[in-house]
C-alpha cells in the first residue's frame, strides 16, 4: 500500500539535495559528498522499509485473533492523545479560514523576522590551528622579514596552549590545505601557522594576538585569521577596481581604503599593489649612447649585474640546485655616489667604458612594485577583514559608502539615478564578476569580491539548477496523485516551514549561510514526503468507502504516529550536530523547520484538503472511522 508513495517521497527528498550535488562551482565540489551520502542512504532506507521491515514484523509481531463471540474490539485511536488530536483537528477544519489566516500571519511574521537573521557563507573551522599574516612595508628585504618574524614567534610562544609554530617567508609556499590558495611572492610578507592544543582556545586567543601584533609592529599590516570550512582566498571583504591609468586606480583605491580604515570594525586593510617603492632610474643620454652602440637593455643588464647579480651557473648540493651569481663587491654595491663609474661594455668601442658617458644622471623616483591585471585589464584589489562580528555585518556598513565614494554609475546599473539619502547597502546587488561602471570615467569599473562574490557565485550556481529539480519534485507529486489540487495541498505547506527556520536561527544566533540554505532545501523534501504519506492515506480511506470528512479525519489520526516518529527520529539525529561548527546552522534549520513542518502537515494539510475539495463535517458523526472495524 505505501511502497509507491514512500518511493515517491524518497525521490523527492533526494531531488531536494540534487542541486548541490550537480553544482559545478567550488562550493558544490566541497559539499558534493553530502549529496552522495543522502542519495545512497535514503535509497537503501526505502529498500529496507519495503523488504526487511515487513519480514521482521511478520517474524516478531504476533497478531491476536478476533474474539469468537463477535464482540467489537476497542479502537486504539478513540482515546488518549489520538482523541485529543481528533477533536482539535475537527475544530481546525470547522474554522478552516481562521486556521489559514493564522498560518499566513505566522508566515508573514517569520519573513519579517528572517530579516534579522545574520548572513554568512561558510563557518569557521574546528581545526586546532590558525595563522598570522604579517605584511611588512613594501621594499623590506626578505632577510629583514625573517628577523622580524622571529620576534613575532617569540611573542606567540608565550601564549598558553600554543604547541607549535611554522613560519613561511616570502609567499608562494607549498599549498598545505586544498581550499586555501598561497599568497603570491612578496619578500615583505610572512605567515606564521600557530597550532594549539584545543581549538576552543582560538576564539579568545585570536583577538588578543591581533592587538599584540599591531602593538608590536606599528608599521605592519597584521591579520590573525581563522581557517574556514569551505573555499577561502584573501580577505573576507574584497573590492576590485579596473581602469587604464595606474594613478587614477590608486586614487580610487585610496578612497575605498580610507572608508575601511575609518571603520572601527575593520582590520588588515591593504591592496595588492602595495606601497610605491623608491627606485634609482638612470636618465639615458640618447645621442651618446647610440654613437657607442649602447641601448636601454644593456644599461639595465649592467645595473642588474652590479647590484643584484647575474646568474652564471648552478651548484648542485644533494637534491638542491643553488644559483651562482656574479656581482660587484659589497663596497661597490652600497656606494650610490659612484654610479657614474660603473663599467659597461661598448660594442662600438669594443672596450669597457664608464656608465657616466651614456647616462646624464640618476633620478630617485617612486614606482608600483606590482601591477596586476585581470581579464587583460589593469586591476587593483583591496582586502579587509572584520575585527569583530561577521563579514556580512562589516560589508553592510561599508558597501554603500564605498560605492558612493568611487562614484558608481547607478543610472547605468539600475536604470535611474539614486539620491544619496536613498542609497543603501541593498541598492546594488552583488553578482559574480559584475563590473559596475564608474560615473564620468569611461573604461573604469568596480566589482565586489571576497565572501560576497563567493556567496553570489554559489547561489547563482544553485539557482541555475534549482528550478529544474523543483520541477522534477512537482512532477513526481503530480504523477503520484494525478491531481493538481492535491499537489497544491502538499506544496503549500513547504513555504510555511520558514516559520520554524526563523525561530531556530534567531534562538541559536546562527547566521543563514550556505549550509543553512542546504538545510532549507532538504527540509522542503522532508515536508513533502510527510505530506505525501498523509494525502495518500486519505485516498486509501476514500477507496475503502469512508466519507470525505471521515477520510480526512481518519488519515490524520492514523498517520499521526508515523509522521511524528519519522520527523522525530530525523530531528534527534540532527541534534548532536548542534555542537559541530560546520553543520550547526543546517542542523538548526532542519530540526526547528521540520518540527514546525510536522505540526503543519498534521494540521494544515487536512485543512487545505478540506478547503480545496470543499469537505464539510458529516451530519451524523464528526469522529474518525473505526480502524479496527475497517
Amino acid at each position: 500500500q505505501t511502497a509507491v508513495p514512500m518511493l515517491g517521497g524518497t525521490i523527492v527528498a533526494i531531488t531536494a539535495f540534487a542541486a548541490i550535488g550537480t553544482s559545478q562551482d567550488s562550493t558544490g565540489e566541497y559539499c558534493r559528498t553530502l549529496f552522495s551520502v543522502i542519495l545512497f542512504s535514503l535509497t537503501l532506507s526505502w529498500l529496507t522499509a519495503v523488504t526487511c521491515t515487513p519480514l521482521l514484523c511478520k517474524t516478531f509481531l504476533k497478531v491476536t485473533p478476533s474474539a469468537a463471540d463477535g464482540t467489537e474490539e476497542e479502537d486504539p485511536y478513540s482515546k488518549g492523545f489520538y482523541l485529543t488530536y481528533s477533536k482539535f483537528l475537527a475544530l481546525c477544519i470547522r474554522f478552516r479560514w481562521i486556521v489559514v489566516a493564522v498560518a499566513v500571519g505566522l508566515f508573514m511574521a517569520a519573513m519579517i523576522g528572517f530579516g534579522s537573521v545574520k548572513n554568512s557563507f561558510f563557518p569557521d573551522s574546528t581545526r586546532p590551528q590558525f595563522y598570522v599574516d604579517l605584511w611588512f612595508p613594501e621594499g623590506t628585504d626578505i632577510r629583514e622579514t625573517e628577523k622580524r618574524l622571529k620576534i613575532a614567534e617569540a611573542a606567540l610562544k608565550k601564549h598558553q596552549g600554543v604547541t607549535h609554530l611554522s613560519s613561511l617567508i616570502g609567499g608562494s609556499q607549498t599549498r598545505f590545505l586544498l581550499t586555501y590558495t598561497p599568497e603570491k611572492s612578496y619578500p615583505s610578507f610572512g605567515q606564521i601557522l600557530v597550532d594549539v592544543d584545543d581549538y576552543a582556545r582560538i576564539k579568545d586567543m585570536a583577538p588578543q594576538i591581533q592587538k599584540e601584533m599591531e602593538s608590536l609592529f606599528p608599521d605592519v599590516i597584521a591579520n590573525v585569521r581563522l581557517f574556514v570550512l569551505g573555499p577561502s582566498s584573501g580577505g573576507k571583504i574584497q573590492l576590485r577596481l579596473y581602469g587604464a591609468d595606474a594613478e587614477e586606480l590608486r586614487n580610487l583605491a585610496g578612497k575605498a581604503e580610507n572608508i575601511l580604515l575609518n571603520e572601527p570594525t575593520a582590520r588588515a586593510v591593504r591592496n595588492e599593489w602595495r606601497e610605491k617603492v623608491k627606485v634609482v632610474r638612470p636618465q639615458i643620454a640618447e645621442t651618446q649612447a647610440r654613437k657607442i652602440g649602447i641601448g636601454r637593455p644593456e644599461i639595465a643588464q649592467t645595473m642588474e649585474a652590479t647590484f643584484q647579480g647575474t646568474r652564471v651557473g648552478i651548484y648542485r648540493e644533494q637534491d638542491e640546485l643553488l644559483p651562482i651569481l656574479a656581482r660587484a663587491p659589497m663596497a661597490e654595491r652600497i656606494d650610490l655616489d659612484s654610479l657614474d663609474g660603473i663599467q659597461i661594455w661598448s660594442p662600438a668601442a669594443r672596450t669597457m667604458i664608464p656608465m657616466g658617458q651614456v647616462v646624464s644622471g640618476f633620478d630617485t623616483e617612486f614606482e608600483d612594485p606590482y601591477m596586476w591585471r585581470l581579464d587583460r585589464r589593469k586591476m587593483i584589489r583591496i582586502h579587509a577583514d572584520p575585527r569583530e562580528g561577521l563579514p556580512s555585518e562589516l560589508f553592510a556598513k561599508v558597501k554603500a559608502n564605498i560605492e558612493q565614494a568611487v562614484g558608481v554609475d547607478t543610472a547605468a546599473i539600475v536604470g535611474h539615478e539614486v539620491d544619496a539619502a536613498d542609497f543603501t547597502n541593498k541598492t546594488l546587488t552583488v553578482k559574480e564578476n559584475d563590473l559596475w561602471a564608474i560615473k564620468g570615467k569611461p573604461g573604469y569599473y568596480m566589482a565586489w569580491g571576497g565572501e560576497a562574490e563567493d556567496s553570489a557565485r554559489a547561489n547563482t550556481s544553485l539557482a541555475g539548477s534549482i528550478p529544474m529539480f523543483f520541477g522534477i519534485m512537482v512532477f513526481i507529486v503530480l504523477a503520484l496523485f494525478n491531481s493538481i489540487k492535491k499537489t497544491l495541498v502538499i506544496w503549500l505547506t513547504v513555504p510555511l516551514a520558514v516559520i520554524g527556520v526563523t525561530v531556530g536561527l534567531l534562538s541559536f544566533s546562527q547566521p543563514f549561510g550556505f549550509m543553512a540554505l542546504l538545510g532549507l532545501m532538504s527540509l522542503s523534501g522532508m515536508t513533502i514526503k510527510a505530506a505525501i504519506v498523509l494525502v495518500d492515506e486519505i485516498d486509501v480511506q476514500l477507496a475503502q468507502g469512508a466519507t470525505p470528512y471521515q477520510a480526512v479525519m481518519t488519515s490524520g489520526v492514523s498517520r499521526l504516529m508515523p509522521v511524528a516518529m519519522s520527523s522525530g527520529t530525523t530531528m534527534l539525529g540532527m541534534i548532536p550536530l548542534f555542537t559541530d561548527a560546520f553543520f550547526v546552522s543546517m542542523a538548526v534549520t532542519i530540526v526547528f523547520g521540520l518540527g514546525f513542518a510536522t505540526v503543519l502537515v498534521l494540521i494544515i494539510v487536512p485543512v487545505f484538503y478540506s478547503l480545496f475539495f470543499n469537505i464539510k463535517a458529516d451530519d451524523k458523526t464528526e469522529q474518525p472511522l473505526n480502524l479496527v472495524k475497517g
